[in-house]
């Protein structure tokens, strides 16, 4: 997907955690193995980073922004699938303010991602936002992106204009439903692969946010191997440790 991620933040924002449940793990990740090889599904490397606390949410829009109940729904998507897999872990509480980043901020952010070059230096109102993980619902025309900053260990998401294609609803229903699912999905720890069925296809793969368009509201599955990497970084022991 047209999206971007894992840039190397200043500071670590997720732990790195010794796998447990080897045994088990190991049994279920050998199993999707082989189906992904006959599949012919790539997972791309990903670095292994994990929360070390249910992060709390700010949402930085108008209000009145429509796009509001979908960062509530992805939300709940992810509960739901951390539920389903069997891990304790889970997305906190989420709360609203309108304190929004400006749009050409957003896009050196999101340039910078892409390049991987240095991030430029976040404005007080953002560093100052509550909350662990801050998704930010702009008005400006970027490359939608999900990034560690400050040594607090936090994360901001933000996602471009719905007024810019292929975000669109008239033109792309579906879509941004799916473009907020998907960078969450990065702010927990996931990666890309290259099945443009999947809800984590992106770069190196050739996919773009327009092949989440659907009639139907409905998010993309994750894969079998997804799930069980969560599962080993977010294992039914998992407890905040502050």
């Amino acid at each position: 997907m047209e999206f971007l991620h894992d840039h190397e933040p200043r500071s670590r924002y997720y732990r790195s955690r010794v796998p447990l449940l080897v045994l088990l793990l190991a049994g279920l990740i050998c199993a999707d193995t082989q189906a992904q090889e006959s599949s012919g599904i790539v997972h791309f490397p990903t670095r292994e980073r994990s929360w070390d606390r249910i992060p709390s949410i700010t949402i930085l829009t108008a209000a009145n922004d429509s796009r509001i109940p979908l960062v509530l729904e992805a939300v709940e998507f992810w509960n739901k699938t951390f539920a389903e897999i069997g891990t304790a872990f889970k997305l906190g509480p989420v709360e609203q303010a309108s304190e929004i980043p400006p749009a050409p901020f957003l896009l050196k952010m999101s340039d910078a991602v892409l390049s991987r070059s240095p991030l430029p230096e976040f404005p007080e109102t953002l560093k100052n936002t509550k909350g662990d993980l801050i998704v930010v619902l702009s008005d400006g025309d970027f490359v939608s992106f999900s990034t560690g900053f400050t040594k607090a260990g936090r994360v901001v998401v933000a996602i471009k204009s719905d007024r810019k294609s292929p975000l669109i609803y008239a033109d792309y229903p579906n879509v941004a439903r799916n473009v907020i699912a998907y960078e969450l999905g990065h702010a927990i720890g996931l990666g890309h692969n290259n099945d443009p069925t999947k809800l984590m296809c992106g770069r190196p793969a050739s996919c773009r946010p327009d092949a989440f368009r659907s009639n139907t509201e409905m998010y993309f599955p994750l894969t079998e191997i997804e799930k069980a990497y969560l599962l080993k970084i977010y294992p039914p022991t998992w407890s905040p440790s502050r």
